[in-house]
């Protein structure tokens, strides 16, 4: 690489570690205002961190899996569908939320704004579902039991539900993917009506911060210091669910193999898409340029475009086929990527 390259790079850099930070406080400050407006999502946020040793502790904390109807989990018994299912032709959209967040982000994602899910269910004739889950859990826990709730969703509407579409954002990407791959080993009849599924900033590869977090744990704990060592320990404590980010792991199998803390080296078990659904692949970079290193990194500022758009993973590797459509959008970050109309444009003429 010639030295104008290098310092075109590092210069590229720089200017955007200013909008890396912003998108970051910008990130924090919606976190704030949403769990002072909403008690639930500081729950969401402690259920994301430590989610997994809630559930140990068979805490009342731990969020279980529930479809969830004005900031209450229904039961499937007490979901009445009936006459919606019928007004909307059997046609279902189920959103799926990302890493330490709740439904909210599809509903009211700011004050006063509607989110993709609100704007869906009044301009679109479409019966609008919300799932919430347990994010600290490993994401293959979550693939298992969201299959078996929506399941038991389509034994009790088996005649009026027609299709289901979903969309899903950041880690509930991957816990859809993982959904679909169980819904088929455990041969639920849900997944045949399956016809579209939107991947919002999923970290289809797996997340760069977190390799960056293990990479950085890993390196306090080989240093012979008591105090760095207790430093690394606290850091590792982040729960179940973030550390499958890492790599990106779907299945029990991966995070239960021998070297699947390993600092490089880590095989992932491949999960092939689902025949006969469209796959909807929607990227955001902070930059204008998409293939700068900053982009392919750092993406939306928590997702990079590399892991986004599945560069090296079987799921995208046929861009261009008609099971599939990829789409970048500029200057939009992690959770603008909720909020942007263009966005919701593309996104409502297709469902």
């Amino acid at each position: 690489m010639s030295s104008e390259s290098k310092k075109s790079i590092w210069k590229d850099l720089v200017i955007n570690i200013k909008s890396i930070t912003e998108s970051t406080i910008d990130g924090i400050a919606f976190v704030y205002e949403k769990g002072d407006e909403h008690k639930h999502y500081i729950e969401s946020a402690l259920n994301g961190a430590m989610g997994d040793k809630l559930e140990e502790m068979k805490s009342k904390r731990a969020i279980r899996p529930s479809f969830r109807v004005k900031n209450r989990d229904v039961s499937i018994e007490n979901l009445d569908l009936t006459e919606t299912l019928l007004k909307t032709e059997g046609k279902v959209i189920i959103f799926i939320h990302g890493l330490m967040a709740d439904e909210v982000l599809f509903e009211e994602p700011t004050r006063g704004k509607k989110g993709y899910g609100t704007l869906l269910s009044e301009e679109k004739n479409y019966c609008v579902l919300y799932v919430r889950y347990n994010t600290g859990r490993h994401i293959s826990q979550n693939g298992r039991s969201i299959s078996a709730l929506i399941n038991l969703l389509n034994e009790k509407y088996s005649k009026e539900i027609k299709s289901i579409t979903i969309i899903s954002h950041s880690m509930g990407g991957l816990v859809t993917r993982s959904s679909c791959h169980y819904a088929g080993i455990e041969k639920h009849s849900w997944i045949q009506k399956v016809n579209k599924i939107f991947l919002i900033g999923v970290p289809n590869d797996g997340a760069f911060l977190e390799k960056l977090g293990h990479l950085t744990t890993s390196i306090l704990r080989s240093i012979w210091n008591f105090q760095t060592k207790i430093i690394a320990n606290i850091a590792d404590e982040r729960s179940n669910g973030i550390k499958d980010l890492r790599w990106g792991f779907l299945i029990d199998e991966d995070w239960q193999a021998p070297n699947a803390n390993d600092l490089v080296g880590v095989k992932r078990t491949e999960i092939p898409p689902l025949e006969n659904v469209k796959y909807y692949i929607i990227v955001g970079t902070l930059m204008e340029n998409e293939n700068n290193v900053v982009s392919q990194y750092f993406g939306d500022g928590l997702v990079g475009k590399k892991s986004a758009s599945a560069e090296s993973s079987s799921l995208l590797n046929s861009k261009g086929e008609d099971f599939l459509e990829y789409k970048v959008f500029p200057k939009i970050n992690h959770f603008s990527i909720l909020t942007d109309q263009t966005i919701y444009e593309y996104i409502r003429d297709r469902v």
